[in-house]
């Protein structure tokens, strides 16, 4: 989850117009400690917010990133990723690996990192999931008082029983 406005694929579409048939992989920076986490890409020469991949690794070891850019999860991709997916071994648990299959497609089509504007939050963690929740009430003028308000009471100590 991003918030930002414009959103993350506002973001995306409109770098995507800058460039004729465009693969864009929505990046981020994350700290070294977390890379292994994550799927990477390395970048070529970067000039602003946009910029080439020179490939992607997946969950690679502190030691072997090609970079701390990691893949958010969002994409703008060409038709021809479903003859890569269509052609894709299936991995663990029977999954097929988009990674993969756009390792695959860079072969023959150039792709692009976009470092979108915004903050992220991983839904896919409890306390990301929380965090996103808790930015978003802090963000909505009509429930951020009563919101820091509770945050207030719940860091000071007061559980409410008393």
């Amino acid at each position: 989850l991003v918030q930002h406005e414009p959103g993350c694929l506002t973001q995306m579409i409109d770098a995507a117009r800058e460039i004729e048939r465009a693969n864009i992989i929505a990046v981020e920076q994350v700290p070294q400690e977390r890379i292994h986490m994550y799927g990477v890409v390395g970048v070529g020469a970067r000039n602003g917010a946009l910029f080439p991949v020179t490939g992607m690794v997946e969950k690679p070891s502190r030691e072997t990133a090609p970079s701390n850019l990691i893949i958010t999860g969002r994409y703008i991709l060409q038709p021809e990723i479903f003859d890569m997916l269509a052609a894709e071994k299936r991995g663990a648990g029977g999954e097929i690996q988009l990674t993969d299959a756009m390792i695959e497609l860079a072969k023959t089509q150039p792709f692009y990192g976009l470092e979108f504007a915004g903050r992220s939050f991983d839904c896919g963690s409890k306390v990301g999931f929380l965090a996103a929740n808790v930015a978003y009430a802090l963000d909505r003028p009509d429930i951020a008082p009563a919101m820091r308000e509770e945050l207030e009471r719940l860091l000071g100590g007061d559980d409410g029983t008393s």
